[in-house]
């Protein structure tokens, strides 16, 4: 019986792999995606909520953006942030404000950082550091929860760029980051009905 030969295949499957890779990291990387690795102390689901129902009590939560991204500088661009994510916290009715004086608690505070150095802790920025990395337009983020200079939990996201503060892309993204940094309380969702997503 004469051997099958399938002369193709040496070609055919490198070229398949390369172009599968290249598919799964423009699904990964592209405009408007999302990347996100949750950070901080041991427990940052209950236990981070709590404090964030305290630090909203009586007010709206501080959120700060020390230093500005696409365009805008950070005292622009933090009530933008503010206004995207109030409300959203799953379970909960806080709100947000970059308006210091309007905060009855201005201890604890939300600091987004846009454009991160990728060797910045998130400890780091709770206590003041602001390096960015400048060599390209990338959307690495780190959202962090503070009290004082004390981090309780941290969120590093990525996208790869956003048309700016209004595209619904980024909206999406900032509202992901507080999803991560207070994630939903099994028992609340247990209640609720379970997930749906």
């Amino acid at each position: 019986m004469p051997a099958f030969r399938r002369p193709h295949r040496r070609i055919a499957l490198p070229a398949l792999t390369v172009l599968l890779a290249a598919f799964v990291l423009a699904a990964c990387t592209g405009p408007g995606s999302v990347r996100t690795v949750r950070g901080g102390m041991s427990d940052p689901g209950p236990f981070v909520r709590d404090h964030l129902q305290y630090a909203g009590r009586e007010g709206p939560v501080l959120v700060e953006v020390p230093v500005g991204a696409m365009g805008l500088t950070g005292q622009q661009l933090a009530p933008r942030v503010a206004d995207i994510i109030s409300g959203t916290v799953f379970g909960m009715t806080t709100q947000f404000t970059a308006d210091r004086a309007a905060v009855q608690e201005p201890n604890w505070r939300i600091i987004f950082l846009f454009n991160n150095a990728l060797n910045l802790r998130a400890d780091e920025v709770c206590a003041g550091e602001t390096r960015q990395n400048t060599e390209r337009p990338s959307m690495n983020t780190l959202a962090v929860f503070c009290h004082r200079d004390r981090m309780y939990a941290s969120v590093s996201g990525y996208a790869q760029n956003f048309g700016g503060v209004d595209d619904p892309a980024f909206r999406a993204y900032a509202r992901q980051l507080v999803d991560e940094l207070f994630p939903r309380n099994s028992d609340e969702m247990l209640r609720l009905g379970g997930w749906d997503d």
